[in-house]
């Protein structure tokens, strides 16, 4: 794809949407490589309606008006709900299928067991994370691998910090407990300006900017000048938010990010050190933590950013100087490379996908410029690249709201790699995908496990062969493997291999219409790539010997007293609020799977009982070996914190809204007024009422945490009619059944209601030891912040 002028702003504007956009994809990919393992192992039912549904939501935030920042801003109100439902189905789909892996695992440990999962198909060493519930006042701790040896580990802000070692796609289980002191390593040092292991030596200026990257391994330093944070004026003179205009963009920045700054060493361990510095420039707040880590994930200097923004036409750029000279820079594009040039007239912002690299024209080193959700850079010149991060351009030929365009909060990530000779030799491509894709870790109950402490799904033989895709087939039970090649080189002789022998295989398209039959040699899959070959097979796979019992339900008997749907067309007066607002009845199902728990809902119909309004009712539950209650309920009116009590056991509750958004970024609020267009083209200059006229304020994002258990677009008001885009909610809860335990005593709220609850046997719990996705710090919409 090549990108003129004309659509380069589309690259950077609405920058958040991009972000959440990002994560939903790798969460996607994590939760169906997670559920390919759990169903071959038989303890979860492959989901493939509940990942369906979601991968609906998530492309409809690929539309080009939402991703390039040119949307109404009511429009991103809905958009990035949609991107918080699709990533609450995701990371609910992972937990739930690493909980079905882990309890095949051997998890029994001394400490805390912690298991690692890998969705990369390379065999990778990363830093964990991990907020654990350990002995109060823990200062140090030692985590020990699979292999019985410790590994470099930390307490850093009330959270476990260790390098964990995993195989490619795929899971280890760690062991985590207090210590008497924290181990030494001497191959991390950090002071106030500077940080250092065994592959960087990096040194910041009086200005808080690293000015310095020295590379050991290559013994060459690898910037020629500070990395900046540049502010620029932006006010194209027609659609600035779709363009950039070339002499603005060659002009000199109107400033950089100085401060003064505030420095502070914030990590300081055998795992990790880390400095932030915290800065204000033009209205706008930046902080930015520099990382090092040990061990092989130290071969990344990264910068962890969090912005506050609040300058008006203008963009930001991250300025990466460097001593590597060559007019032609490798832009990454997902399923490929392309090489440009410097910047010219009619293309100077480009497009790219996780990593730039420019190495140098001898050809004997470089550095790759690793980036987590920003796609558009320009190329100043031979050694200058600079990554676009925010843009808030002028409206000079625009709309008034593309003025205020991504002011708020940002969060983001970048870094370098330096390297020998060029990418492809370094693999510094991978640095990229880890960047990405961090490991991901759970605590598990204890337990032994017939797959060890160690677990890989599938390993392919060449590691210039990149897993793009592995997930169920959509019109059978057979396994979707999309693979890659990365180098642009043909690769021969590629193995792969799954946990158990594959019996068939045949290649497939992207649509998984057959093209031809595909070799299978011991089984393992036999085949071969063209440069930057994308190949897709179907698989059949031997069943795995170990098994994994499902998840075993049963319902329980309500007696329901409301009727929370109604049918098109039919009015009501109660509903499920009370005011005549009811569920629509159309889109109900009769039963939902929640992760392998099986609701049975009431018959959704107006006027028939299918809600229980919570009274303190006793309930009780059926006879069996069962571990866990769960119950599928929602609010009436705003959140509600209720208790329920089985047996001698309470739990508090976060019962929430049955409506309304569960999610959303910083959200600008409006004055509407009569304001006039310039004219464009033959369309002279005209008065035109704008709802988005002018900006008060900014609501801060938040997200709430509920497992959602159903979802619609729509409810239906008192009349019958659909409320189109008014969403629907049912949430699932769940709590451990203590022995003995015979009925359930629900909260005394009349503003809970509850559809269905079912009592199960499931596998021994995992709980995710860091969020799986976003959290913004909210929970809830907070009060305006005037801009």
């Amino acid at each position: 794809m090549e990108l003129t002028n004309h659509s380069a702003g589309s690259l950077t504007s609405q920058a958040y949407q991009k972000r959440w956009l990002r994560k939903e994809e790798l969460l996607a990919d994590a939760a169906e490589k997670a559920s390919v393992a759990a169903a071959w192992l038989g303890g979860r039912e492959y989901p493939i309606q509940r990942l369906n549904d979601a991968w609906t939501l998530v492309m409809g935030g690929q539309f080009h008006d939402l991703a390039a920042g040119t949307a109404t801003p009511k429009a991103y109100e809905f958009a990035w709900n949609d991107d918080v439902i699709a990533m609450n189905q995701f990371a609910g789909v992972t937990r739930s299928a690493v909980q079905a892996v882990a309890s095949a695992m051997n998890t029994q440990a001394e400490g805390v067991p912690v298991v690692v999962y890998n969705p990369l198909n390379i065999a990778r060493t990363g830093v964990v994370a991990a907020k654990l519930d350990l002995p109060g006042g823990t200062q140090s701790v030692t985590v020990t691998g699979p292999d019985g040896k410790t590994t470099p580990a930390q307490v850093s802000d009330g959270k476990v910090v260790f390098l964990a070692k995993t195989p490619s796609v795929g899971y280890a289980v760690y062991s985590v407990r207090a210590a008497s002191h924290e181990a030494e390593n001497s191959s991390l040092h950090v002071s106030q300006d500077s940080l250092e292991n065994q592959y960087y030596r990096v040194t910041l200026d009086k200005n808080g900017d690293i000015s310095s990257i020295f590379d050991k391994q290559l013994g060459k330093e690898l910037l020629a000048g500070p990395m900046r944070l540049a502010i620029s004026y932006d006010n194209p003179e027609q659609w600035p938010a779709w363009n950039m205009d070339w002499e603005q963009e060659q002009a000199p920045p109107r400033e950089y990010v100085s401060g003064p700054a505030t420095v502070r060493v914030v990590e300081r361990g055998p795992a990790r050190v880390a400095i932030q510095v915290s800065r204000e420039t033009a209205g706008s707040k930046f902080v930015q933590t520099i990382m090092l880590s040990a061990g092989e994930a130290g071969k990344r200097v990264v910068v962890k950013n969090a912005v506050d923004w609040n300058t008006r036409e203008s963009n930001l750029k991250a300025v990466f100087q460097l001593t590597a000279h060559n007019e032609l820079a490798t832009y990454n594009l997902g399923i490929g490379t392309i090489q440009r040039p410097n910047a010219a007239p009619r293309k100077f912002e480009v497009l790219s996908h996780q990593w730039i690299d420019l190495t140098d024209a001898t050809g004997t080193y470089g550095a790759t410029i690793l980036t987590d959700c920003k796609n558009g850079s320009d190329k100043l010149n031979d050694n200058t690249i600079r990554l676009t991060l925010i843009r808030t351009p002028g409206v000079r030929g625009g709309y008034p709201d593309q003025a205020t365009q991504d002011l708020g909060h940002h969060e983001f990530i970048y870094g370098i790699a330096g390297h020998a000779d060029d990418w492809r030799a370094a693999q510094t491509d991978w640095q990229g995908q880890e960047l990405n894709d961090p490991l991901i870790a759970f605590t598990s109950a204890k337990h032994p496990g017939a797959l060890g402490r160690e677990f890989s799904l599938v390993k392919i033989n060449n590691p210039r062969v990149k897993i793009m895709a592995l997930k169920r087939a959509e019109n059978s039970n057979e396994v979707i493997l999309r693979m890659v090649e990365l180098s642009g080189k043909p690769e021969a002789n590629v193995h792969v291999a799954f946990a158990s022998p594959i019996l068939s295989a045949r290649e497939v398209n992207g649509q998984e219409q057959p093209v031809g039959p595909a070799e299978v040699k011991n089984g393992e899959l036999l085949t071969s790539f063209t440069a930057y070959q994308p190949r897709t097979f179907a698989l059949r796979l031997k069943p795995a010997a170990t098994r994994v019992a499902p998840v075993k339900s049963e319902p329980v008997s309500l007696h329901y007293d409301l009727a929370a749907a109604s049918n098109t067309g039919s009015a009501v007066t109660g509903g499920f609020d009370g005011e005549g607002n009811a569920l629509p009845a159309e889109m109900l199902p009769a039963k939902i799977d929640f992760h392998g728990v099986e609701f049975q809902l009431g018959q959704a119909k107006t006027g028939e009982p299918d809600a229980l309004v919570a009274n303190g009712q006793t309930i009780a539950l059926p006879h069996g070996d069962y571990n866990r209650v769960y119950i599928l309920a929602a609010s009436s009116g705003p959140d509600q914190t209720a208790d329920f009590q089985i047996g001698n056991h309470a739990d508090t509750l976060k019962v929430e809204n049955w409506g309304g958004f569960i999610g959303q970024w910083d959200d600008r609020q409006w004055i509407a007024k009569d304001v006039t267009v310039p004219a464009r083209g033959r369309r002279p200059a005209r008065t035109e009422h704008d709802d988005y006229a002018e900006m008060t304020g900014i609501v801060p994002g938040y997200i709430k945490r509920a497992d959602l258990a159903w979802y619609c677009s729509h409810h239906h008001d008192s009349a019958g009619k659909n409320v189109a885009y008014s969403y629907s909610y049912l949430f699932g809860y769940s709590m451990p059944i203590p022995a003995g335990a015979r009925s359930i005593t629900l909260p005394k709220n009349e503003n809970v209601r509850i559809l269905a609850i079912s009592v199960a046997r499931e596998n021994p719990s995992v709980t995710p030891a860091q969020p799986l996705y976003d959290t913004l710090g909210r929970t809830e919409p907070g009060p305006v912040e005037k801009p």
